[in-house]
């Protein structure tokens, strides 16, 4: 042991600086000495900390746990945000990056896209974008010499690239001699089609393909994350006035801002450009409309995005647990210290200098807790991604543990060294060994302010653990609520599918009318098939059109969309929409292009409440323009059904006309009604859609269940996993804090709790008083956490469905919950105490 000594020695004196009082070496710098000596106190400090957790590895191993866990949640949620919210996009200088919104104030929502002629318009008259762009989102048909494949094309201007200030990963971009009269035409591909079709080959450069009926050439590859519209190919294009390029009629505005242009200065000069658009084209726009900017962020925005901060206010809530807990143990570990430190103190330690101490080790403790919690939160992170709803976040999004998402966590980790060691520094370094000595004298382990802040500390834990367990409570019935919803029809047995026909093969209405006549005859034909149906809508549950109406002899001047339809004769009959009153279509009626409609109960309700809905005339006024184009607008009524879900399972039903599918032929879901699983049916629908034109290409084949999970259910249930993995990780924090807490009282007590089974008490009296001791600091925290519990379901009001932000049902068994699990745990030292010898105790004090 003598040469440890020895090597302590020389380290000693290497550490010290070289002064005695106030003499330092002649010529050294005072501020170097003081550096010299800060660090050398530092590195002290950090391996006299070291030790004092190696000396107690059962308290070292719960902090560093109980620490992690909290960081592990905020680490995955915040790269979570930070991928999807705060910086989702690679493109140069976002922020300025600007739609064109027109609305009225009258009418909920705006308009971000404009016909060809419109776009050339404002791009040709505006002064405040250095480039404007259009964009698309379009079904691109790839033939090649298998079978014909569609692809999410984006038929953009030449000048996309430029203004989204993002290079190719391979080739080029277009450039102005590709926009010349006469020029081949080219095409650049994005990088997941690339690696998916070509396998990431280079020799994809000059390689010509055949899109939508015309032969490009491949010029370019973009990088991983420039998915502008999540296209899988880019069809650069010039668009002119009268003209309707790959089918093209209406497209995205979007535009580069000059520095300093200001919203009102963008609307001045908007303005003008707008009202004579409005002068050409009445219909096109509202009677009280505006004009004015919106920012890249807030276009493309996340659907997810008030969820995911919803869910990181929860994960500050586990966060502060987790420190209240830690807290708590250095609280209670400070307790076996008060000697030590008091000695210290009495030796000539300032106070400054023992709270450095206890910092330092609780900086020791938040570090290794952060390395765990990060590589914790690796683990996690992708179990969160797998989880994240389709379509939910921007295309673009990278979500991982990179650089940002590491610099928050390291000052996650030094906030969490202030929050839960600075109070129990502050206490331990306040003890002087006079008090110390009286306590340990009167058998006292702890105390006053220690058992006030310990005790304020547990409550704490379970008011926070109640809130998550009252926020995870209510999602899990808003996802009940949904999933309960009564759509009519068994959506197990209902198959769907895509069949979009392309403007080159199939150009007019006619055309498209006779392809779905006779593809719905086949498919009806098909043993295990009820029914089937075509509509126009983007799944079954959401319309397609929402557009104003007119009702000839109503008083209702309404100007609020409506849902428009295009549905074959079955569609009541696949999706179990009752009729009301009236009759349905008949397959003569459809196949003649009649101009009849069949209105829901809503419909009824805000326009024709008064009289007999049966017989008037609905007018669609947006089908007289392009690219429908009919001479009458107007349909007579020959029908009412119920209400059906329009908007998504968690909105309110909209108003909606039902309309002959031939009337614009703009109809391309398909929909069978089966008596055996539809997954089984799948391969001969679709091959009777090869038997008609063996080059059209059908995509989104599933079933409508798949189609419910994926858009209706996914997000509740994302919500649910994570709601309900933090208020149980917090439920376990609180729970071992209460215990802890209590189990280390009765530690202290032994002595009194042996004089009271000396002096007759039963265990039924020790089992009393041990529990209510827990019951007390439970049941305060219960009331706290129902108060704030209340706030924060405010803050998830628009999250929920079906159930109300102040549920009492929910608070009631939250409450209950969180009572029974943190009695359960007092139980265990309760026990303890009931077993305690009064000799031993006393022998032993």
């Amino acid at each position: 042991m003598g040469w440890i000594r020895g090597l302590l020695r020389r380290w000693k004196l290497r550490e010290e600086p070289a002064e005695v009082g106030n003499v330092r070496p002649l010529g050294e710098d005072k501020h170097k000495v003081w550096r010299r000596s800060f660090v050398g106190n530092w590195w002290m400090d950090m391996r006299y900390g070291a030790r004092q957790l190696r000396k107690n590895p059962g308290f070292a191993a719960v902090a560093i746990l109980s620490l992690a866990l909290g960081i592990m949640a905020a680490t995955a949620m915040y790269s979570v945000i930070y991928g999807v919210v705060l910086d989702p996009f690679p493109y140069k200088d976002v922020d300025s990056l600007m739609s064109v919104k027109v609305w009225s104030p009258d009418q909920r929502g705006f308009r971000l896209g404009y016909t060809v002629d419109q776009f050339v318009e404002i791009a040709e008259r505006n002064t405040i974008f250095s480039g404007t762009i259009a964009s698309t989102i379009s079904d691109v048909l790839w033939e090649t010499k298998g079978r014909p494949e569609r692809l999410r094309g984006n038929v953009g201007t030449m000048n996309t690239f430029d203004v989204m200030g993002v290079p190719p990963l391979l080739g080029r971009t277009p450039t102005a001699g590709d926009a010349q009269p006469g020029a081949a035409p080219v095409a650049v591909l994005g990088y997941k089609f690339w690696q998916r079709a070509f396998g990431g080959s280079p020799d994809v450069l000059g390689r010509e393909m055949l899109l939508n009926g015309k032969m490009r050439t491949v010029i370019g590859v973009m990088p991983k994350r420039f998915m502008w519209r999540g296209a899988d190919v880019y069809l650069p294009t010039v668009f002119r006035r009268g003209e309707s390029p790959e089918g093209v009629r209406y497209v995205h505005l979007l535009g580069r801002l000059k520095p300093g242009v200001t919203q009102a200065q963008a609307e001045a000069d908007l303005r003008p450009i707008i009202a004579d658009l409005k002068q050409r084209e009445p219909a096109a726009f509202p009677d009280k409309w505006r004009v004015g900017l919106l920012s890249f962020k807030e276009t493309f925005p996340s659907g997810i995005q008030d969820l995911l901060w919803i869910l990181f206010g929860a994960v500050g809530l586990l966060m502060l647990i987790a420190c209240a807990n830690v807290s708590n143990l250095l609280l209670a570990h400070g307790a076996s210290r008060q000697r030590e430190i008091a000695l210290r103190a009495s030796l000539g330690a300032t106070r400054g200098r023992i709270v450095r101490q206890l910092l330092t080790e609780s900086l020791l403790l938040s570090a290794m807790a952060g390395a765990l919690g990060v590589a914790m939160a690796y683990a996690a992170l992708h179990a969160i991604i797998a989880m994240v709803p389709p379509g939910s976040i921007p295309d673009e999004a990278q979500i991982a543990i990179d650089r940002p998402v590491l610099f928050f966590t390291l000052g996650i980790s030094l906030l969490t060294t202030l929050i839960f060691g600075l109070a129990p520094a502050l206490h331990a370094s306040g003890t002087h060994l006079d008090t110390v000595l009286r306590e340990s004298a009167r058998g006292v382990g702890a105390g006053l302010r220690q058992v006030i802040a310990r005790n304020g500390m547990v409550i704490a834990e379970v008011a926070l653990s109640l809130v998550l367990l009252v926020g995870a409570t209510l999602m899990m019935r808003t996802l009940a609520a949904i999933q309960d919803v009564n759509l009519g029809i068994r959506t197990d047995h209902v198959l769907t599918l895509r069949v979009p026909l392309s403007e080159q093969r199939y150009p007019d209405a006619k055309r498209r009318a006779q392809f779905f006549r006779e593809l719905l005859a086949r498919v009806e034909r098909l043993p295990g098939v009820a029914a089937a149906s075509v509509s126009s809508g983007m799944h079954p549950f959401y319309s397609a059109a929402q557009t104003a109406v007119q009702v000839d002899g109503s008083a209702q001047t309404d100007s609020r969309p409506v849902s428009i339809d295009e549905v074959s004769r079955d569609y009541m009959r696949v999706f179990g929409i009752g009729l009301v009153e009236g009759r349905e279509f008949n397959e003569n009626e459809v196949a003649d292009r009649q101009q009849l409609a069949m209105v829901n109960q809503s419909f009824v309700r805000r326009y024709l409440a008064s009289g007999d809905p049966v017989g008037r005339i609905v007018r669609v006024p947006r089908l007289r323009s392009a690219p429908f184009g009919l001479a009458d607008d107007g349909f007579q009524i020959i029908g009412v059904v119920k209400d059906a879900v329009n908007r998504g399972l968690t909105n309110e039903i909209a108003p909606e006309v039902y309309i002959p599918y031939t009337i614009t032929g703009m109809a391309s879901n398909v929909e069978a009604m089966t008596a055996t699983d539809p997954d089984s049916l799948a391969k001969a629908v679709t091959a009777e859609v090869y038997v008609i034109d063996a080059e059209q290409p059908v995509t989104d084949v599933r079933t409508l269940s798949s189609l419910l999970n994926d858009f209706e259910y996914a997000g509740p249930r994302f919500s649910v996993v994570l709601f309900a993995t933090f208020a149980a990780l917090g439920l376990m924090l609180a729970v071992i804090g209460v215990y802890g807490l209590v189990s280390n009282v009765v530690s202290q007590q032994t002595r009194e709790i042996g004089v009271r089974v000396a002096l007759g008490a039963q265990s039924g009296n020790i089992l009393r008083l041990v529990l209510s001791r827990g019951a007390r600091l439970t049941l305060s925290g219960v009331g706290i956490g129902i108060v704030a519990g209340v706030l924060a379901g405010r803050l998830m009001h628009s999250l929920l469905f079906g159930v109300s932000a102040m549920d009492p049902l929910t608070f009631a068994g939250t409450a209950m919950l969180l009572t029974a699990v943190a009695l359960a745990a007092c139980y265990v030292p309760a026990r303890r105490a009931m077993r305690v010898d009064p000799m031993v105790a006393l022998r032993y004090e």
